[in-house]
């Protein structure tokens, strides 16, 4: 076991050199002397006894490396040493390693090697590693040992100061880049939105002519053959693609307010379904639905929240081809892991704890590739083929759910088994515990499939 040692000193007293939080009281310095010698650690005792130390210093000694490791260690048993008189030279190590295996069992604590040699290049390369101080043996005097003692731990406490000033100053650089990233990305898609704002009124016009002129010649080669009727086709479907285009990089673009009102997620789901009904008989989708009778209504826009359901829903749909399996759930949660915004004073932000209602839709598809998961949500990417997608819908979809003050998440299943979408929105009202109950007992009679 470590021996422990109370310095009676005889000097006259001097300034404090360890106090406790409130500054008032004088505390003893403690000393860890790790030094096997017998001779060694007799005079170094006697030199503190002779120091002005005021209080007497605490000294204990551990006699081997794996011993002062121990104690080190064990901080719930023994206090917190102050300082720590390093012998090099030990039973069980030897050099500079026995000062990094102190090192990293406690990296706060300030360290003077006593060494027995007086090996200049070794003292400058441990001070640069960390020491505090390095001092021969043969050179000690009381006023030196005190002096060694004193300015160490100063040293090291400025030091320890200096690396967490410096983590703190690591982490808002990395703040400040992840910032820089964010409002750089704000600032292209307001750019895109004017833009694609621009691009859109300045067709929706020449394009508007051009479907006058489709329905005309509709009207007036009606009997004229089937290869005009069939080119006539073509240009309606070309003129009807331009105009979806026009239509999602205008809602990408605007910025009119949200107007809320009082919403039923689970009839939005249903009503979704049933303008989908073709294109889901089409491509021979199952649907499996899982509705929850005790959602909490939303305060939502049901047009916009609309649009969100038919694009995630039809991007599930085209994921799985042909012949696939759609699920559809809703149900009541907590909020949880919601990032707090420090410049954000808007009482209706969604916040950790807050009650939810939620709409996930899984597909069982291929899943999204992990290389472009990060961009699912930039305006205009798209793995679609050219006429198929403008690489905006996603987009749209997300800063809706955020015009709500929502979450949507996009992950992928594990073992490529397809896609979640999840969609968070802030619960406008909560069932008592005993509507709970009782709908609860009702979705047990519920069939988990209910008709379209």
């Amino acid at each position: 076991m470590p021996e422990e040692y109370h310095m009676n000193s005889c000097n006259p007293p001097s300034e404090s050199y360890r106090l406790t939080d409130d500054q008032t009281h004088r505390l003893p310095v403690r000393i860890l002397c790790i030094e096997d010698n017998e001779g060694d650690f007799g005079l170094l005792r006697a030199h503190l006894r002779e120091a002005r130390f005021d209080p007497s210093p605490s000294i204990t000694r551990a006699k081997s490396l794996a011993e002062a490791l121990q104690r080190l260690m064990n901080r719930q048993e023994h206090a917190d040493f102050d300082i720590v008189l390093l012998d090099l030279c030990l039973p069980d190590s030897q050099g500079v390693d026995t000062f990094h295996r102190i090192r990293s069992a406690d990296p706060s604590i300030a360290i003077a090697i006593l060494s027995g040699n007086d090996d200049h290049d070794l003292a400058i390369d441990l001070v640069q590693q960390g020491a505090q101080d390095y001092l021969p043996k043969d050179a000690l005097t009381p006023d030196v040992l005190m002096r060694c003692i004193i300015y160490a731990m100063k040293r090291q406490r400025y030091r320890v100061k200096l690396e967490k000033v410096t983590a703190r100053l690591q982490r808002t650089t990395e703040e400040l880049k992840l910032m820089q990233t964010q409002l750089m990305q704000v600032e292209k898609i307001d750019s895109l939105g004017r833009l694609a704002s621009s691009v859109a009124h300045e067709v929706k016009n020449p394009l508007a002519a051009i479907q006058m002129g489709i329905d005309y010649l509709t009207m007036r080669c009606a009997d004229t053959g089937e290869d005009v009727t069939q080119t006539l086709g073509i240009m309606q479907d070309a003129v009807s693609r331009a105009d979806t285009i026009i239509h999602d990089m205008l809602h990408f673009s605007r910025t009119e307010d949200i107007r809320l009102v009082p919403c039923d997620l689970n009839e939005l789901v249903n009503k979704t379904l049933r303008m989908l009904k073709h294109e889901v008989d089409r491509r021979h989708i199952d649907i499996k639905l899982a509705l929850s009778n005790s959602l909490a209504e939303t305060l939502g826009d049901q047009s916009k929240l609309e649009q969100v359901l038919v694009n995630v829903i039809m991007n599930s749909i085209q994921a799985m081809a042909h012949r696939g399996l759609l699920e559809i759930r809703t149900y009541s949660d907590e909020a949880s892991d919601i990032p707090r915004d420090e410049g954000l004073r808007e009482m209706n932000a969604m916040k950790t704890g807050d009650a939810v209602s939620i709409i996930e839709i899984r597909d069982h598809g291929p899943g999204i590739p992990d290389e472009i998961m990060t961009r699912i949500f930039e305006p205009f990417f798209t793995t679609k083929a050219t006429g198929e997608g403008t690489g905006l819908g996603l987009s749209v979809c997300k800063r809706i759910v955020e015009l709500h003050r929502g979450q949507m998440q996009v992950t992928n299943m594990p073992e490529h088994k397809g896609t979640l979408v999840r969609i968070i929105l802030k619960a406008h009202s909560v069932p008592d515990k005993q509507q709970q109950i009782r709908s609860a007992a009702i979705s047990l009679l519920t069939p988990l499939h209910p008709p379209l």
